[in-house]
């Protein structure tokens, strides 16, 4: 892996990392604290999956279509597997979510085992967040830094949910374990080296149908106490920072053309 790829990933997770440790003393500022931070954090997270994650998946299907093609000759079915993916991730974390719904404050054996699987559950999502990171630099270093920033919004928030739902366990070991698991997939991007484009598509995909109900979930639900107009500037925020940079890399190639 090219060094300053490394550094900048390394970066990169150790913000990530930030916001999980950092969260119960972020959440006490008076922006973060304002009731309208969790949606606008879920409009800018939306942002960047509809305008950049699911776009990204349209260029990376060729690499999970050529090894496809050899054994399915229907090529609709070939085009749409990486949505597919992206359609499990979603479906997989739903059904983690609707397992692990108890009620408010109810302890119990059961509780106590959902709350462990809820943990392991993230802990995965948060080590191919991390392991993705460098593909997602080497691509483009400031759409990864935007991808960086929404997580680590979105973070702060599964943060507050965990410790909402299972405050002592999640203050004792929960959080130090989501926070490892950046480690471990920013380790294992080291271990693996220069993996294979399918890799990097396969986990891609998944991720952005994991992130997108997620942030339904944990952020514009009415259980989170959504705010419309939040929610609208945390989209145009988000929107207005990429087509920025749309734009300013689109500059820049045609001025390199000529």
């Amino acid at each position: 892996m090219d060094y300053q790829i490394l550094v900048v990933s390394a970066v990169f997770a150790a913000l990530l990392m930030l916001a999980h440790l950092a969260a119960p003393r972020l959440r006490n500022l008076s922006l973060i604290a304002h009731s309208g931070f969790t949606s606008f954090s879920g409009g800018f997270a939306s942002a960047f999956v509809f305008l950049h994650m699911l776009p990204g998946l349209v260029e990376s299907k060729e690499a999970i279509g050529a090894v496809l093609a050899a054994r399915f000759s229907d090529s609709h079915f070939v085009d749409t597997s990486v949505f597919l993916l992206a359609l499990a991730g979603f479906i997989i974390f739903f059904g983690l979510r609707r397992w692990c719904r108890q009620s408010p404050g109810r302890i119990s054996h059961n509780s106590r085992r959902t709350f462990v699987v809820s943990i392991i559950s993230f802990s995965i999502y948060n080590a191919v967040i991390a392991f993705t990171l460098a593909d997602r630099i080497a691509i483009d270093l400031f759409t990864a830094a935007v991808f960086t920033l929404a997580i680590a919004l979105h973070l702060m928030i599964v943060d507050a949910e965990h410790e909402a739902h299972n405050g002592i366990q999640f203050n004792r070991w929960g959080r130090y374990v989501l926070s490892s698991a950046l480690v471990v997939g920013w380790g294992l991007r080291l271990i693996t080296g220069e993996h294979s484009a399918v890799t990097a598509a396969l986990l891609s995909s998944m991720l952005a149908g994991a992130l997108l109900l997620n942030v339904f979930h944990y952020e514009l639900s009415e259980v989170s106490d959504a705010r419309f107009g939040s929610f609208l500037l945390g989209i145009g925020v988000g929107t207005l920072i990429l087509l920025v940079i749309f734009f300013l890399e689109a500059s820049i190639h045609i001025s390199g053309a000529t």
